[in-house]
């Protein structure tokens, strides 16, 4: 190829180091530089996820704030709309633990969402390129983080629910944990003897409701009202992957699987309506299960949360003194040792291994990523539950019909 002279190059509107102009006006001529109007469109869509960074780590600095003026201020009235919206939808398909595979407003909302972000993408795409494609995720994913910060998230902040309670979580010791093992198995003894009417769906669902209600009246702290109590379309797949139930702060909807056993069904109805009441940690969640459900006028309800309750008590005694675990497993009435071995059939038979450590995997980052302990959280419920138990002199007598 011949190289053109001087006056050609100059027709041609070369310059003479032989760099052609740049074909977008602003753009750098220098490979692979970006140019001001890209790094701008890339900063515009960091911004949320700036935003986003900025308000939890204040947040986090802050709990009584959050407290005063999230918790108890902002969150109450924007659950309350929310709730208006999950609520029509329950009332017009029958949504509460009902069976069928209609999907909840969540569910809905997951498909709608996922369908307007491809068109979205792909439009990007098309338009600007892979470029242009990354940005609208980035900016999508940002977007959505701060929302769920502004709708819910914040609660991970907020002050402990034992300050609310005023209940002293310090200094658990293994002979507290013994004697708190003793008094469940002594109360589930008589639960089990007489064990009432079971429970499951709609039925399931307004009991928790009603619990909730009730717990409201008495201790107005707790939270701002009970929240829809939903079956997803998606139950057996939530079970599969190890999962009883999900709260979305987006709709104020509490999804439970449906075919869980009386004793999960009941309990995770508690725990994820605790968290529409802005408790999001999930210790103090799987605690107000407890508190709410031993206090409930449903003997459903209270040998649920005893089962529960003592799963985890004794899981946490197994930690502190295997000897003195293994002595209480020894002398366990047999009925309490069928009703766990039941719900431990359950789990084997319907649970995906390989589901399960992903879905386990996913939720440990999650909580990790709002300052919670992983997945280990949900056990701490035991300082709580002892806490209480040392509050109320060294005993459960609320609720207890006996």
């Amino acid at each position: 190829m011949s190289d053109p002279g001087d006056p050609e190059r100059a027709a041609a509107g070369v310059p003479d180091g032989g760099l052609r102009p740049p074909l977008v006006p602003g753009a750098s001529a220098a490979p692979g530089a970006a140019s001001p109007s890209a790094r701008r469109a890339w900063l515009l869509c960091a911004l949320p996820w700036l935003l986003a960074l900025l308000l939890a780590a204040l947040a986090r600095q802050a709990p009584g704030a959050v407290e005063r003026l999230y918790a108890r201020g902002v969150y109450p009235r924007v659950a309350e709309a929310l709730r208006l919206l999950s609520d029509a939808w329950a009332e017009g398909t029958g949504a509460a633990l009902r069976p069928g595979s209609f999907p909840s407003l969540s569910e809905v909302l997951v498909a709608a969402g996922a369908a307007a972000v491809l068109v979205a993408l792909r439009s990007a795409l098309r338009a600007g390129g892979p470029a242009a494609a990354v940005r609208r995720a980035v900016l999508l994913g940002g977007s959505v983080v701060l929302a769920y910060l502004g709708l819910w998230g914040l609660n991970h902040a907020r002050e402990p629910l034992a300050v609310t309670l005023a209940l002293d979580v310090t200094g658990l010791r293994a002979e507290e944990l013994d004697a708190v093992a003793a008094r469940l198995e002594g109360q589930l003894a008589v639960d089990l003897a007489a064990p009432g009417t079971p429970l499951d769906g709609p039925a399931a669902a307004e009991a928790a409701r009603a619990a909730w209600e009730a717990a409201l009246e008495r201790e107005p702290a707790l939270g701002t009202g009970p929240c829809a109590v939903a079956r997803p379309a998606l139950s057996k797949g939530l079970v599969m992957s190890g999962i009883s139930g999900i709260f979305s702060p987006f709709t104020q909807e509490a999804h439970v699987a449906g075919h869980l056993p009386e004793a999960d069904l009941l309990f995770t109805a508690c725990h994820e309506v605790a968290h529409a009441q802005g408790w999001a940690r999930e210790d103090e969640a799987n605690y107000l299960a407890w508190r709410v459900g031993v206090r409930s006028p449903s003997p459903a309800l209270r040998r649920s949360a005893r089962l529960v309750a003592l799963f985890h008590v004794l899981r946490a005694l197994g930690r502190a003194d295997p000897s003195r675990l293994r002595s209480r497993m020894e002398g366990m009435d047999p009925r309490i040792l069928e009703a766990q071995a039941e719900r431990a059939r359950f789990w084997d038979r319907e649970r995906s291994p390989a589901a399960s450590r992903a879905a386990s995997a996913v939720n440990e980052a999650y909580l990790r990523s709002q300052g919670q302990e992983g997945v280990a959280s949900y056990g701490r419920m035991v300082d709580l539950l002892v806490a209480e138990w040392r509050a109320s002199g060294e005993r459960f007598g609320v609720g207890d019909p006996r």
